[in-house]
């Protein structure tokens, strides 16, 4: 199969999603399928710093950046858009990353007018936690834009259940497909020396770790989990709270302001956006991972942390927390300091519950999130997807793995005047 995935931004300062998205692509390769990503060079207030406009290797799978335009915020390129137009008819299928911004609308746009089928990973933006933001703002974008991406769709990719459940209150007409994302367990096993880390901070040198990965953003709710860790200022003298990611949205000011009013100045850190050696070596560094967040469609942090052996704390609106529960990988708390706080203690407390949880999550990694196990089931999606093409209207069927043996689909036939 010709995949071509179409995403706004592969900067590490928005997620494991956008990372992952390579991931995804090198596993597909990997089976024997070509695979490209085309994507902008935005990253935040700055620009990645590759080539473009021209086809590069970027984490061993075939990229076309474009440079961003005005506005920003929308992750506009019209030499995307051009480039669509030239080479749209060369695939078999595109999987579209995200909603409300430039590329999803005029991917959408381009594969509905030259016949080529097409997935949409929602990126949890269909959630109600999400749908809350800028109501009026994005109904009037459903109704011009949106809904008519989603509804003539070839299906719609989730990354777990609860995100397609979520969902499903919006009768949308296009099927869904559930196939999670994945980590490259391996790289993040690899022994990693702590100098990059220490460098970055020499206060985490011999101290017991609790880390937070991720987007400084309000749904992740770290005011929550530095009341939490508060708990343990006069009883757990050797534990340092990390906080790693980039602070986009402004509350690293709110969060710096109740550390010092809690009087953890000197057992918390924010270190910003932490990438490659100084990332892995954090996690192989760190004893606790936690994600107190109110929503979260996936959470690759999350797998990410399991793969390298860390027992989780993780709140019910994680959406992988039912998984995790049942493979005793963590625990599950409501989203409250006490919460946060008891649970932190009950894991620092007993290290043999601990270390069992933390072989539990290794064990879940490599038999759900590895990515050439995720590789088959994205295999069958787009061979389900290009086969039926778009769901009838009377609603989509609900399927997750389909085998097809045999894949034939006219190529995409270009309206006249086009190049």
């Amino acid at each position: 199969m010709n995949v071509l995935h179409v995403i706004g931004s592969v900067a590490p300062r928005y997620g494991g999603p956008s990372i992952a998205v390579a991931g995804m692509a090198k596993a597909l390769i990997n089976r024997g399928h070509h695979i490209e990503i085309f994507t902008t060079d935005v990253d935040g207030p700055s620009r990645l710093p590759v080539p473009t406009e021209k086809q590069t290797d970027w984490r061993g799978v075939p990229t076309t950046f474009f440079p961003v335009s005005r506005p920003r915020s929308y992750a506009t390129s019209l030499s995307l858009g051009a480039a669509l137009v030239r080479r749209i008819g060369n695939y078999d299928i595109l999987h579209i990353h995200s909603l409300y911004l430039f590329h999803s609308m005029v991917a959408g746009h381009y594969c509905r007018q030259f016949n080529v089928p097409y997935l949409v990973r929602p990126h949890g933006t269909l959630d109600p936690f999400h749908r809350r933001h800028h109501t009026l703002r994005k109904c009037a974008y459903d109704m011009l834009i949106e809904r008519r991406n989603l509804n003539a769709a070839a299906g719609l990719h989730y990354t777990s259940t609860a995100e397609r459940d979520f969902a499903d209150s919006l009768r949308l007409k296009a099927r869904s497909f559930v196939v999670p994302l994945g980590v490259d367990a391996a790289t993040l096993k690899a022994p990693t020396p702590p100098h990059a880390l220490l460098r970055m901070e020499p206060r985490l040198a011999g101290r017991t770790l609790v880390t937070f990965i991720g987007r400084l953003t309000p749904k992740k709710r770290l005011d929550l989990l530095v009341k939490a860790f508060a708990s343990m200022r006069n009883t757990k003298s050797h534990t340092h709270l990390v906080i790693a990611g980039p602070d986009d949205e402004g509350i690293g000011h709110q969060l710096r302001t109740q550390i010092r009013e809690l009087g953890l100045a000197d057992r918390v850190s924010l270190l910003g956006l932490v990438t490659g050696q100084a990332k892995t070596a954090l996690l192989q560094q760190s004893h606790i991972f936690v994600l107190p967040s109110y929503d979260e469609n996936f959470a690759v942090a999350v797998v990410e942390a399991m793969a390298v052996g860390l027992p989780v704390v993780v709140t019910e609106g994680v959406a992988l927390h039912r998984e995790i529960d049942k493979a005793r990988a963590g625990l599950v708390v409501p989203s409250t300091p006490t919460e946060i706080g008891a649970a932190l203690h009950r894991l620092l407390d007993d290290p043999a519950m601990s270390s069992s949880m933390g072989r539990s999550g290794q064990a879940l990694a490599s038999s759900t999130f590895a990515w050439d196990r995720i590789a088959i089931d994205l295999e069958q999606m787009y061979r389900q997807a290009i086969l039926e093409g778009p769901s009838p209207s009377s609603g989509g069927q609900r399927t997750r793995h389909i085998t097809v043996t045999t894949l034939v689909r006219p190529r995409a036939r270009r309206p006249e005047g086009y190049p």
